[in-house]
């Protein structure tokens, strides 16, 4: 039974990896199509979960009692995982769209890794603390996660100004396609962040600097993106051990 046992956890982890993989060769060759992914999984999730919150959290704020699971509460709930759904979306085509395949092949392999340390630690505390999964994947762990992605992130070479100004003066077209503008758009944002970070240098020192500026720097954003497919691997990998 114990050789038996040590099988299944294998085959578990190779799904949970090859699940993963997966996921990030989606965007990494469809990135409209894992942004479309994205939206539907973040709204039908977002749904669900903003409700159950809401559902405890309303009366907190009014001095009323607002009807738990009242019309008021749905729409609310509604509203905001739309929101969110939209900007998951939008996030998740930026991530993955651009012309500079290397910069991207490298952005999947960071968000593979990322959502692989999602799932483990969701694992872990619903095995050790009996959290729910979702809930923490959802409401808790993008911040954890898109700090790891914007550390990683961090890393990649920054574009010199003359080669943004370059692109955007000679092979930036009238009208751009999505691919070119993303491009464009990413090269900015890595110069941004490095101007704001040798500003914080100047009065902060180097690494009260790096720490302030991966936290500042758009790439936190995704953190809730890899959020979600680490909470859905997660609970699925959970049911496989359950039923192993």
């Amino acid at each position: 039974m114990f050789i038996v046992r040590i099988f299944v956890n294998l085959a578990i982890l190779c799904f949970e990896v090859g699940v993963i993989l997966a996921v990030a060769a989606l965007g990494y060759f469809y990135p409209l199509y894992f942004a479309g992914v994205t939206f539907v999984l973040a709204l039908a999730l977002g749904t669900r979960l903003e409700y159950a919150r809401l559902k405890n959290e309303l009366n907190f704020y009014f001095e009323r009692k607002v009807p738990r699971g009242g019309p008021f509460t749905v729409i609310v709930a509604i509203s905001e995982a739309l929101f969110k759904a939209i900007l998951a979306g939008l996030v998740a085509l930026l991530t993955f769209s651009g012309t500079d395949q290397a910069r991207l092949y490298w952005v999947a392999i960071i968000f593979a890794g990322c959502v692989f340390a999602g799932s483990s630690v969701l694992r872990w505390l619903a095995n050790r603390l009996a959290v729910t999964p979702s809930r923490w994947g959802y409401f808790r762990i993008a911040g954890p996660l898109g700090l790891m992605f914007s550390l990683a992130l961090a890393f990649l070479p920054v574009p010199s100004t003359g080669r943004i100004m370059w692109e955007a003066l000679f092979n930036l077209a009238a009208r751009p396609t999505l691919a070119q503008g993303s491009e464009m758009l990413f090269m900015l944002k890595q110069k941004f962040d490095e101007l704001f970070y040798t500003l914080l240098q100047t009065f902060l020192g180097d690494r009260a600097a790096a720490v302030i500026g991966v936290l500042t720097s758009v790439n936190m954003l995704t953190g809730f993106i890899i959020g979600i497919y680490a909470m859905v691997i997660a609970q699925v990998v959970r049911w496989l051990e359950d039923r192993g």
